[in-house]
């Protein structure tokens, strides 16, 4: 092998070059990107609460049933600022639930929350009646998450 022509010979410079400015490029191009993707900040997480919901025993004066929601633990529920939904549904029948009178719910507390809409009417027009089971969610309108899910039979 000729040591003078191969130094002589420089014709696979430039294609190598090329080469490792496009990876360069590339690598900057991705660290980029990704830097701006990953920045964008956590996601904000719903109310994390341990709520036990039962079916109360006396319906309030105008004959609507209700249901008692005790705090057991976790993050604090706000109702009073509307950042938080409760739905019922029975059946094929689902409606927002009023939650004016609740104020807030904290670890501890114990609260009537009756199953009437705005107008203070209740939200499935009557019932329920003895074993049904009403299906209620909390909702965080903040994040559009669900605290709780639960089925309660009365």
């Amino acid at each position: 092998m000729d040591l003078k022509k191969l130094f002589r010979n420089k014709d696979a410079v430039s294609p190598v070059i090329g080469v490792i400015l496009m990876v360069a490029i590339t690598v900057i191009l991705a660290a980029a990107i990704g830097s701006t993707v990953f920045s964008q900040g956590s996601t904000k997480s719903a109310p994390q609460a341990n709520i036990d919901i039962k079916a109360n025993d006396t319906a309030n004066a105008t004959g609507i049933a209700s249901v008692k929601l005790e705090h057991l633990g976790g993050d604090q529920i706000y109702f009073r600022d509307s950042i938080t939904k409760v739905t019922a549904s029975l059946g094929t029948k689902s409606a927002a639930v009023n939650t004016s009178s609740l104020d807030n719910l904290s670890v501890g507390d114990m609260k009537i929350l009756s199953l009437a809409n705005t107008n203070d009417t209740n939200v499935f027009g009557t019932g329920p009646i003895s074993d049904d089971i009403v299906n209620i969610k909390i909702i965080d309108l903040k994040t559009n998450q669900l605290i709780i899910n639960k089925d309660v039979r009365f």
